[in-house]
């Protein structure tokens, strides 16, 4: 016969297992990356809400040669929110080069979902800059508090970010581009300025990822190379892929450290010498430190 103690042990209910946080990443290749290892990183613990065998039933994609699934940022942030012990469960809702009239247009159906806890979202690299710079702020606007509007009505639990992009080095340092003659931060200081004016203007956002002012901050602080056209600065890294225009592994993952520090709460310094993103991308043990403690200053400072 076993003792009282063990028999009420034994006949002790178990705890029903943590509903996760189901949150949605809207947006383009400034979410899914453009290169290997971000653009399938860590896909098969992710939902790609656009993935179809085949193609059959997808929205368009910009590019016939681009595959899926995806994981990219998403992917990302979801190996840091299991290494920080969250339950997070993350869908991706991603065209590349469209915008956020895209996504209303296109994916309503995938965005106006009751089941949504969070949603981040973001425009196209160049939508919120100034018209002078080739952008389209007022569209940016409008579709921002458009899509804001959509989740709410389906959830009005949720709490809906905004991703704040990063400059362009393929439109800051070539001849006749956009931002062409002017220093990296004029970019940085226009998409900042949009993206925390839609957040300041409607009063039902939760926040902004600033991913742009982190890029940029890793560039003050001597992190990572401020123009990846000229020599390499001996021990900075390039944010920057191939390409000069999508995350490099490096970007990427100071990417997703800053949505995770933002929408989270979670400090990603925590994550330390030793997480397993950094090192499944081919990131330095003290790189991720210096990645992650960028992102950590940076959301810090946002809330002062």
């Amino acid at each position: 016969m076993l003792p009282a103690a063990t028999i009420a042990l034994v006949a002790r209910p178990t705890a029903p297992p943590q509903k996760p946080t189901v949150i949605l990443f809207v947006g383009n290749s400034f979410f899914h990356g453009a290169f290997e290892p971000v653009l399938s990183y860590n896909a098969a613990a992710i939902a790609d809400e656009n993935f179809k065998p085949n193609r059959t039933g997808q929205r368009r994609r910009q590019y016939e040669h681009e595959q899926g699934p995806w994981g990219g940022i998403p992917g990302i942030f979801k190996k840091l929110t299991d290494e920080a012990g969250l339950n997070y469960e993350v869908h991706l809702e991603a065209i590349s080069g469209q915008t956020l009239k895209f996504h209303y247009d296109s994916a309503l159906a995938v965005i106006q979902q009751p089941k949504w806890d969070k949603v981040i979202l973001h425009d196209y690299s160049t939508g919120p800059v100034p018209a002078r710079h080739s952008g389209q702020p007022a569209r940016f606007f409008e579709y921002a508090t458009k899509l804001e509007q959509a989740v709410h009505t389906a959830s009005p639990h949720a709490k809906v970010y905004l991703y704040q992009t990063w400059a362009r080095a393929d439109l800051t340092y070539p001849t006749d581009k956009a931002y062409t003659g002017l220093p990296l931060d004029s970019m940085t200081t226009d998409l900042h300025r949009a993206y925390y004016q839609e957040v300041a203007q409607d009063k039902n956002f939760a926040g902004v990822a600033p991913a742009g002012d982190a890029w940029l901050r890793a560039v003050r602080q001597g992190v990572a190379d401020p123009n990846p056209y000229d020599t390499a600065e001996p021990g900075k890294v390039d944010l920057w892929g191939r390409d000069h225009y999508h995350p490099s592994a490096y970007g990427a993952y100071l990417n997703a450290c800053v949505v995770l520090a933002e929408v989270t709460g979670y400090d990603p310094r925590k994550l330390g010498a030793k997480e397993q993103a950094a090192a499944s991308l081919g990131i330095a043990p003290e790189v991720a430190v210096k990645l992650q403690k960028v992102a950590y200053e940076q959301v810090k400072a946002a809330k002062k």
